[in-house]
């Protein structure tokens, strides 16, 4: 894939069984470990959220700021600091300790795509990030890390010298475990300063609270409106359909903000959604009529209960536009697939 600065990156999809044993892996082991707030990436957490948006909130009101990425995360987390993921954080035998960290691996290195890999990015660090932090944190500075995003902040203003003295002393962190600063990504900000982003994770954090700057939110006002346009002339292509799902994704940023734009900007697209014409609705059909006649020892293929759920969701846009359709098909491909497992218990 390529990322928004033009990179290159290689992303793995683990197979099917390969996968089922990372999940086994999160839901035993990672899933149950209490991660520290700094920490704000990759974790599932029901009780505290962890997003751009929480991690943002973290830095929200602050004077001064200091934004540090490490340079290609997971192609150089070393595998021996896999190892002591399992063996000193987890206390886990050498020989299983190998294992595991064989199963979240590929030739040696922390692949991003599997399940697992931002688990071991969040604790990768275990033995000592704590301690780094806590020392900023007595010289008054705020620290968070979002994967390979790493924020620093303070209430007050930061003298040069000071702030380069606390970048070289995260970096020293991350050098124990054979890991750089991208330099080039390195940025230091007032909040004064009204030419500076000022932003974490792309949220600015200039006021007490995460918000969006008005220019960006003049953006996503006028994406709307473009998508409105769009939908006059044509509501049912493919191009329209991720128009929408790209604008909504804005306007969901919006509402995860509290921005008081958001109730009306969800509620036009609400007005606006993407449609199926009479070719797509034919070719539905057909895909229905086959996934009906499949056996019922397929049921548990893991193409096949993909290609179920993308159908199911697909009937659910057509019921936008002929309710009875729909539902008369999801109801004969429910009773015929009853016995498909959901995805918490697929991976079980």
């Amino acid at each position: 894939m390529e990322t928004k600065g033009g990179k290159i990156r290689n992303v793995y999809e683990p197979k099917y069984e390969l996968k089922r044993l990372q999940k086994r892996i999160n839901s035993r082991l990672f899933e149950a470990v209490e991660y520290p707030k700094y920490l704000q990436g990759g974790i599932k957490d029901e009780e505290n959220p962890r997003d751009y948006i929480e991690n943002s909130r973290i830095h929200a009101g602050s004077r001064f700021l200091i934004s540090l990425d490490i340079r290609d995360f997971y192609d150089n987390i070393p595998f021996a600091s896999v190892v002591s993921v399992f063996k000193y954080f987890f206390k886990f035998p050498d020989d299983v300790s190998e294992v595991l960290a064989k199963l979240v691996t590929r030739e040696g290195r922390v692949p991003q795509g599997a399940c697992t890999s931002s688990y071991i990015a969040n604790l990768i660090f275990h033995n000592s990030e704590f301690s780094y932090v806590k020392r900023l944190r007595d010289k008054g500075f705020s620290y968070s890390r979002l994967l390979d995003d790493v924020t620093i902040s303070s209430d007050r203003l930061v003298a040069q010298e000071e702030a380069t003295a606390s970048i070289r002393y995260i970096a020293g962190l991350f050098r124990e475990h054979g890991l750089r600063l991208r330099q080039s990504k390195t940025k230091m900000e007032r909040s004064d300063d009204l030419k500076a982003p000022y932003a974490v994770t792309g949220v600015w954090v200039g006021h007490g609270v995460p918000k969006i700057r008005r220019a960006e939110r003049d953006t996503i006002r006028h994406s709307v409106h473009i998508c409105e346009c769009e939908y006059e002339k044509d509501r049912f292509s493919d191009e329209y359909h991720a128009l929408w799902n790209k604008v909504s994704g804005q306007v969901a940023k919006l509402t995860r903000l509290e921005h008081a734009q958001a109730p009306k900007l969800r509620k036009r697209m609400r007005k606006i959604l993407p449609l199926y014409d009479s070719k797509a609705i034919a070719s539905i059909l057909r895909e229905t009529d086959k996934m009906l006649r499949r056996p019922k020892s397929h049921h548990s293929k893991i193409g096949v209960i993909d290609a179920y759920r993308r159908l199911i969701n697909k009937l659910g846009i057509l019921s936008r536009t002929d309710r009875t359709l729909s539902r008369a098909m999801r109801k004969q491909l429910k009773a015929k697939f009853s016995d498909v497992p959901s995805k918490a218990m697929m991976w079980e």
